[in-house]
């Protein structure tokens, strides 16, 4: 009797593992198709701000059927396109993955590094310097899903710039493409040749076929008081293009393309609508979604970012990219319905970091300055002083070695000769910018390492502090101050919650709808990616799994707890 009470209970317990919690919920199939779209700077005030001009079937589409986190923002302080794209899919912030700035100085090589640089590689389609994901230091979603289906599925990534394509591919992608001038390319590291299909594509001369087209306003004239004027003077002017609707699409040249027209041509919708037709050709010649297996394809829009830096997100321009985004999400959604059906694809809407207000736009609204200039020549020639004053000249001439994006490195031979250690002298710095108005935060490599569950600022700062490509001091800036505040153009790159605060929208299987207001992050969708689809965590993976957007009534998610 023991015996039979014992098999019984065994059975019971596998019933309901393979049921969930034994209610009769059949487990819904896994998607056959993970579409990660990327929206390069864009902000989530834009999904509330501009709804109202949004149609039914693109952004509407997620929101009004989707799981929408509210309060999603970025937990790192370097709020920059290759940072942010590191963390979509890898779910793990700079201290684990490496990205800690789009390019950060390399003490060992005396340069700066980019970040997806690669000089053993070559780039097939254009003559470049190569690029990989070899300063990438982690694994991402696509990559455990290759590994988890014996290779079988597929993961492809996208996107105009290298890096916004390359660090969501991360290091096992099959196929990983971005633009220069007028084709896609990728590089040796992924491929021996590029793909037929990506060859036919370039030939056809469609990224070319824009030249002298002109990007016109779509909006009735009432809808444009939610903006600036059309002819603010503290916008940016992309060559060729001008600060006013209609747009000349042709950058310095109206009689033949020069590189300034591909510019300006990623920098209107013509642009994206380049990169969507590259994702419908990548769906159907690779197969994605129609495999029987997961697939992944990773598509990251760049025209947001280059108009946004341009013209700022109050402009006239950036309520029109809303809108013709809005268009361009709706096709390619209709064109997934037709090929693979909506319905077996988990779709993910997020943004690689937000963007802040130009600074002129703010104090010519208010009638006086704002914002005060950040001068980062000062800040270095003080910590020089500093270091001179405390422990002497050096031989060398100069104690700071550089100062690149808030990361100041003291030079070796310096410290040698005085007999000092880099932490002694880096408290020297930070003791004394932490007095300056411009100075928010000021740590040393040692103070940083340290920082546990402090302020959100710490947690950002330490976040983005990477201990092989970070320096010895670590400066972050009071907002209000800016390189240039009379600079055209808005900006990014700050632990503020305007550059920081993105969307995270899913919606397909697995997934239950809703507006959510718990704190969230872009380093939350892959592992919530991994539990919709049974796939492994990436390793160290920091972000959280999503757990009040998942349908517990169907799917891996029911178990996998």
């Amino acid at each position: 009797m023991h015996v039979r009470l014992r098999t019984a209970f065994i059975l019971t317990a596998l019933l309901l593992l393979t049921t969930g919690t034994g209610n009769g919920a059949t487990p819904a199939a896994k998607p056959r198709l993970v579409v990660v779209i990327t929206l390069d700077q864009f902000p989530y005030e834009y999904i509330a701000r501009y709804h109202q001009f949004y149609g039914q079937g693109g952004f509407r589409y997620l929101m009004d059927g989707g799981a929408v986190f509210t309060n999603a923002s970025y937990k790192h302080a370097n709020t920059s396109t290759g940072p942010g794209h590191a963390v979509i899919l890898s779910g793990t912030y700079a201290r684990t993955n490496g990205i800690s700035r789009n390019s950060w100085y390399d003490r060992n090589l005396g340069r700066s590094m980019y970040c997806v640089e690669d000089r053993s590689v070559e780039i097939l389609g254009a003559k470049a310097e190569g690029r990989s994901p070899a300063n990438f230091k982690t694994y991402t979603y696509g990559d455990m899903l290759r590994i988890g289906t014996a290779f079988k599925a597929k993961s492809i990534a996208i996107s105009n710039k290298d890096r916004a394509a390359v660090l969501p591919g991360g290091k096992l992608a099959n196929l990983v493409l971005w633009q220069i001038d007028s084709s896609f390319v990728s590089s040796t590291y992924y491929v021996n040749d590029l793909p037929p299909w990506v060859k036919k594509f370039n030939a056809s001369g469609l990224i070319n076929s824009f030249f002298g087209k002109t990007w016109e306003r779509s909006l009735p004239a009432s809808a444009f008081a939610l903006v600036d004027q059309d002819d603010a003077p503290y916008e940016g002017f992309p060559a060729g293009q001008g600060r006013t609707f209609p747009h000349p699409i042709v950058g310095d040249s109206a009689s033949h393309i020069t590189p300034s027209y591909y510019t300006s041509m990623i920098g209107s919708p013509f642009g994206a609508q380049a990169l969507a037709a590259l994702a419908r050709e990548a769906v159907t010649n690779e197969q994605l979604g129609s495999r029987n297996v997961t697939d992944l394809l990773s598509v990251s829009f760049s025209s947001t970012d280059y108009a946004g830096h341009a013209y700022g997100p109050n402009s006239q321009e950036m309520l029109e990219m809303n809108v013709a985004m809005d268009r361009i999400l709706a096709d390619f959604f209709r064109f997934l319905d037709k090929q693979v059906g909506l319905a077996h694809c988990l779709v993910v809407l997020t943004a690689d970091h937000g963007i802040s207000p130009i600074p002129a736009y703010v104090s010519h609204a208010i009638g006086r300055p704002v914002f005060q200039k950040l001068d980062g020549k000062g800040i270095k020639a003080r910590a020089e002083s500093l270091l001179t004053a405390r422990f002497g000249k050096v031989s060398s001439g100069k104690w700071i070695e550089s100062l690149s994006g808030g990361s100041l490195f003291i030079a070796p031979a310096a410290l040698a000769q005085a007999g000092v250690t880099a932490e002694i002298a880096a408290s020297v710095v930070c003791d004394d910018l932490r007095r300056r108005p411009e100075v928010v935060a000021a740590y040393t490599r040692g103070q940083i390492l340290m920082l546990t569950e402090g302020s959100r600022l710490e947690a950002r700062m330490r976040n983005s502090f990477s201990d092989e490509r970070s320096g010895d001091a670590i400066i972050t800036y009071n907002p209000f101050f800016k390189d240039d505040p009379d600079e055209h153009g808005a900006s990014h790159g700050d632990p503020i919650e305007s550059d920081a605060r993105v969307p995270v929208i899913f919606r397909g299987p697995g997934v239950r709808p809703g507006y959510y207001d718990a704190d969230a992050s872009p380093a939350d969708i892959a592992p919530t990616l991994s539990v919709l689809t049974g796939v492994e965590f990436t390793p160290l993976r920091e972000g959280r799994v999503l757990l009040e957007a998942l349908d517990r009534s169907a799917g891996p998610a029911k178990v996998r707890r």
